[in-house]
């Protein structure tokens, strides 16, 4: 099942930057000195500097057949492999790089449609005539022909916009759709059966919006999506998962943060520049420093002798993350050549390469010399930490030592033993249990509170133009800086001996940047409409889509910077709108004219984020542990550590048993895939923490339903919840009744109640050979389990 949840989230990767990123800089170092249009002579008659080139192949016919790699020539002479020439000649190319090749022919070898090469100065005057790039504005509200329907200002923009169409706006929800939609949207857990009550007797939606956005709940919710933003995840290099131990603290800082409203430029400031900011209190500088593990956290190949290469292979990282996540821009598509469609220069990029240049984000060895190791900061110790440690250090000494000592007392009764007697094997099992309990506590031994962070380098400086992203062929040194583009100076005054990290947040956080606050604006209603008002979330540059309602986005970025970046008022005021309060009923007219719904005539439907359906299975049963923060990976579980150097996770990693019923973002998030007891989230189209996450694809395959009717986890989730029911007084219509609620957040339909019931009556007379109690229990369990896996429960409507 994994393996094809990551093949269908491997879709994902036919995008123009993969191609830009990952094919285009291997084409250009190892191919176009003999393959290219301006190569002295074109060896077999083959170009693969163009799109046409590629297309036309080679004196003797094709070289790439889309869809099929290894009938592909090109991937054959890549690959050392077929009767064609071996390519390149000076060398096979790396494991990596095969895959790449093999993933972009599998997918139909696209190239990115060529643009006119233009220069650098004209490069920078087709940002005035974009629209992402011009100065944001508050435009004057829309007048509307029905008044009475906005119920906030932003809804005169919908309204206008389907008035213009001869559309109308569908009817509102039911009270009972909405507060599960917007519980769903605010918290990740379906409504109770008590805030349902309350809901429905207090008829307040102002009071619902303002409980759920002041619950931990928005934060561990909206934390999530933040996350999809960033590289997070429990381990740093892909093959071997070493453990990054302390990434649970960076997770946990942006729950906090965003549970606390903290104001976005501030959100951004500490997380590129954290350890540069002032502090007032021990606390403040350690979350300072906890929030720089969004730089710090990633897919860095640590396995890397080249440890210039590997450097600049994750600025690279850091730098497309820092555009997309906070300007929705492309930029690594710039590192080796200008933008080929934003006005994005190779000198902007290495502008902003320099100031993560500068920036210490891998540091020292893991034993073996071609190793490198995530770099790691002492954090303040709080009063109440210091004795608490001290007794745990004490503790830890006393266990330690009983360890070796109990490992001393098996080895010396193995010693006199004879080698392949019975008593041996048995003693060498034993003495092999106790070496692995002795590593395991070697291996964790008390240290001060850490955290992944970053630090300024020792030197920082200017970074020089790796031609063709090659770290050891330099081109000119550019001066560090932020992106011209974006409608303000890039120029930035940096403090001596400093990296520019801090300058650089204080320049995305400011108001006159055109690009942050749309892009947080959007970000934010993609969550709740289900599409950005602009697409594409993370490429707002002439290639990504054109926004539906330019003049909302703008009206809605005016608004969000006017309220102090507040991100819940941004929300409150969005699930408050008479838009967002519309049912998804259909409209023959409207569907043809606008058939994605970009004019928001309904509210689109839409299925359940692998997260949300876990946890909202685990909320709906009863089993939910609403334990909040703390450290995610399962260490002390025997076997899951690989101790020899470099320690690494084992492919059989399992949970702790502890932590099973915890809500899905505390669990592990591993690189790759998750451990088989989480395969919901492989399946249901959980992110690949190695790319940047602007949108989730939500896939349908036939594993899925296979998965739903046959896992473990639903099969316990459902006996849980008959077993909760049935707990209840009252009659079994009533407990099919509270079932309906739990499960689905409405009043039971007329008829309903009958129909479950006689099912349920109808399976237990079936089965009641195994005894009455039994087919009974096994009746309601699988009435349940019915229920958790249709798609009323597993859709948003």
């Amino acid at each position: 099942m994994r393996w094809l949840a990551w093949l269908v989230a491997g879709s994902l990767w036919a995008q123009p930057d993969f191609f830009e990123k990952r094919i285009r800089p291997v084409l250009a170092e190892k191919c176009w000195n003999c393959h290219a249009t301006k190569a002295k002579i074109s060896f077999a008659g083959l170009r693969l500097d163009t799109k046409a080139g590629l297309a036309k192949g080679s004196d003797g016919g094709p070289v790439v057949v889309a869809g099929q790699p290894e009938q592909s020539k090109l991937y054959q002479a890549l690959a050392y492999e077929g009767p064609v020439a071996k390519m390149p000649p000076s060398g096979k190319v790396s494991a990596e790089v095969l895959v790449d090749f093999r993933t972009w022919i599998a997918q139909g070898a696209p190239w990115p449609d060529e643009v006119a090469a233009v220069g650098g100065g004209e490069k920078k005057q087709q940002a005035a005539a974009h629209w992402a790039w011009r100065t944001v504005t508050k435009p004057a509200l829309p007048v509307v022909r029905d008044a009475a329907w906005p119920q906030d200002p932003l809804d005169r923009f919908v309204l206008a916009k389907l008035e213009e169409k001869g559309l109308r706006p569908a009817a509102d929800a039911s009270r009972e759709m909405w507060l599960r939609r917007v519980t769903l949207d605010l918290s990740g857990l379906p409504p109770t059966p008590e805030e349902q009550a309350e809901f429905l007797r207090d008829g307040s939606y102002e009071k619902v919006v303002d409980r759920l956005l002041a619950a931990r709940s928005f934060g561990e919710r909206w934390g999530r999506h933040w996350l999809d933003q960033t590289y997070y995840a429990d381990n740093i290099e892909i093959g071997r998962r070493v453990p990054a131990r302390h990434a649970w603290r960076y997770r946990d800082y942006v729950i906090e943060a965003i549970h606390r409203d903290t104001p976005y430029p501030r959100f951004v400031a500490e997380q590129l520049a954290g350890d540069q900011l002032p502090w007032t209190k021990p606390e403040e500088l350690r979350s300072n420093l906890v929030a720089t593990g969004f730089l710090a956290l990633g897919p860095w190949p640590l396995v890397n002798a080249d440890k210039e290469q590997l450097k600049m292979d994750v600025v690279d990282l850091q730098v497309d993350m820092v555009g997309r996540s906070m300007l929705g821009l492309t930029m690594g598509c710039a590192r080796c050549h200008d933008h080929k469609f934003d006005p994005i220069l190779l000198s902007d990029y290495y502008g902003m390469a320099g100031i993560f240049a500068s920036t210490r984000t891998l540091s020292g060895r893991m034993g073996l010399s071609v190793f490198s190791n995530v770099n790691t900061v002492v954090l303040p110790e709080l009063p109440e930490e210091l004795s608490r440690r001290a007794e745990e250090t004490r503790e830890y000494w006393k266990k330690l030592e009983e360890a070796r000592s109990a490992l001393a007392a098996l080895q010396a009764k193995r010693k006199p033993l004879e080698k392949d007697s019975d008593e041996a094997k048995a003693a060498d099992q034993e003495v092999a249990q106790a070496t692995q309990a002795v590593k395991l506590l070697e291996y964790l031994p008390p240290s001060p509170t850490m955290a992944h962070a970053v630090q300024d380098q020792d030197m920082p400086a200017d970074c020089r133009i790796n031609v063709r992203g090659n770290a050891h062929q330099l081109g000119a040194e550019t001066p560090r800086s932020a992106v011209a583009t974006a409608g303000t100076s890039a120029k930035l005054d940096i403090a001596d001996f400093t990296s520019g990290r801090k300058e650089l947040a204080a320049w995305i956080g400011s108001k006159e940047n055109p690009l942050t606050a749309r892009v947080a604006v959007n970000r934010a209603w993609h969550h709740l409409f289900g599409a950005g008002i602009v697409p594409t979330i993370d490429n707002f540059g002439t290639r990504g889509a054109a926004p539906s309602h330019p003049e909302l986005l703008d009206y809605l970025a005016s608004e969000f910077m006017e309220d102090g970046w507040s991100l819940k008022k941004l929300i409150r005021r969005m699930t408050l709108s008479r838009a967002y309060r519309q049912s998804g009923e259909s409209n023959a007219k409207a569907q043809e004219m606008d058939p994605e719904n970009r004019l928001l005539w309904k509210m689109s439907r839409r299925r359940l984020e692998a997260e949300t359906i876990r946890d909202a299975m685990l909320s709906v049963s009863g089993l939910l542990d609403a334990t909040a923060g703390g450290p995610s990976l399962p260490f002390l579980v025997k076997g899951n550590v690989i101790l020899a150097e470099p320690q690494f996770l084992s492919e059989e990693t399992k949970l702790d048993p502890a932590s099973r019923w915890r809500r899905s973002i505390y669990l592990p998030t591993l690189r790759k895939s998750q451990m088989p007891e989480l395969d919901l989230l492989n399946l249901f189209n959980f992110p690949d923490t190695n790319q940047i996450t602007g949108a989730r694809v939500a896939t349908t395959i036939p594993t899925q339903a296979l998965y739903l009717m046959n896992a473990p986890f639903v099969q316990e989730q459902a006996a849980a919840l008959a077993k909760l029911v049935l707990a209840g007084e009252g009659s079994d219509a009533e407990r099919i009744r509270l079932l309906v609620r739990r499960v689905y957040a409405r009043e039971a339909a007329a008829g309903e109640v009958e129909r479950l019931l006689g099912y349920v009556r109808s399976h237990a007379e079936r089965n009641a050979g195994g005894g009455a109690v039994e087919a009974r229990q096994e009746a309601w369990k699988r009435l349940c389990h019915s229920l958790l896996i249709s798609n009323e429960f597993l859709y948003r409507s």
